[in-house]
């Protein structure tokens, strides 16, 4: 009996010891070929694991945490954007008076779903007997909302004209507002691409903070728009390019501990409470419906924002274990470019999350 009975000491006094071993193995998994790393415990700002943190790397998705956060720090989370339709001299010519509204579209699936708002009703109201020929002339709608909206009218059979005016001749040439269409806030949208890894309303959310504080909407223009918001934030941001909003080009730089310390900073903070939100549950929601299949001791245990482009696989969030939440960032940005290897480093992603859940650190 006294044998069992020390045995069982030496096996509960190394537990901890044991569980930390496991991290840092799962941390140095091959599969994540040497990734930036960190993985912090908030309350007491203590690091449970990292590898090079600091180094730059292809964020891919993960970017829009930061995207999100700075559209709120720089547009306000209640923000919205409002599009009208309007009177003009003659019966067969409109004007549109938009405002770049990031969740406009003209998808009316899209818009039923998600809760965008649907140009092409706008218009239609603005057409209301149908013409087969109108001039619709226009200002503050993007290029590809314009693109959809002449690719609607051409299989309704309409011969439309589009005709760009600056907003001094809007304001010149509109009669009464027919109708108009006022979006969801800015904190909803963000909630809709950290949850489903919107590219098109991150990209126009980038734009939009550009343009409100002054700057282009140029790779130099976005990374200086992010640099000043994360510095009010109190965050460093060494190492930082910013070329888009979603993520998707190569020329992204971003550490590791950019990510954490974000998401440390905007944990409790009420302002950013949209982007925990969204933020996909492991085996839950979102794009992490189907993870965590080989760890299914992280369901429901792990919010985490995932990304990936050819080489780079990246996921980063919170993950609780016990009475303590961790922060973490995951840029594996040195896999071979296949869904195989892809693959195995989510998987690995994955298992080391479910050893922090199962942990006693």
């Amino acid at each position: 009996m006294r044998s069992i009975a020390l045995v069982l000491i030496s096996s509960l006094s190394i537990s901890p010891a044991t569980a930390l071993h496991k991290v840092e193995k799962r941390s140095s998994a091959t599969a994540l070929a040497s990734p930036g790393l960190l993985i912090i415990d908030q309350a007491e700002k203590k690091v449970l694991s990292e590898n090079k943190p600091d180094s730059p790397r292809i964020p891919a998705s993960v970017l829009k945490l930061l995207t999100a956060a700075v559209a709120i720090e720089n547009l306000g989370a209640q923000t919205r954007f409002t599009t009208k339709v309007m009177k003009m001299a003659k019966e067969d010519e409109i004007l549109i008076r938009g405002s770049k509204d990031p969740f406009l579209t003209t998808n009316r699936a899209i818009a039923s779903r998600y809760g965008h708002k649907n140009l092409l009703s706008l218009l239609n109201k603005g057409n209301p007997d149908n013409l087969k020929r109108i001039k619709i002339f226009y200002e503050g709608l993007y290029p590809k909302d314009l693109y959809n909206l002449s690719v609607a009218m051409k299989n309704k059979k309409i011969k439309a004209k589009f005709i760009k005016v600056s907003n001094n001749q809007a304001d010149e040439i509109g009669k009464d507002e027919i109708a108009s269409l006022t979006s969801a806030p800015i904190s909803k949208m963000v909630e809709h691409l950290i949850l489903w890894s919107d590219n098109l309303v991150a990209d126009r959310l980038a734009d939009a903070a550009a343009r409100k504080v002054g700057n282009p909407t140029t790779g130099i223009g976005l990374t200086y728009t992010y640099k000043d918001a994360l510095t009010g934030l109190g965050i460093a941001s060494a190492g930082l390019k910013v070329r888009d909003g979603s993520g998707l080009s190569k020329k992204n730089q971003v550490s590791a501990r950019i990510v954490v310390d974000l998401l440390m900073a905007i944990r409790n903070d009420p302002k950013f409470n949209s982007i925990f939100e969204g933020l996909p549950i492991a085996g839950e929601t979102g794009t992490l419906e189907n993870r965590f299949t080989k760890a299914k001791g992280a369901f429901g245990q792990v919010r985490a924002k995932t990304g990936w482009v050819s080489n780079s696989v990246t996921l980063a969030g919170y993950v609780k274990s016990g009475e303590k939440e961790y922060a973490f960032a995951i840029l594996a940005d040195g896999i071979i470019p296949s869904l195989k290897y892809r693959d195995r480093a989510r998987d690995a992603m994955d298992k080391l999350l479910e050893v922090v859940v199962k942990g006693d650190h």
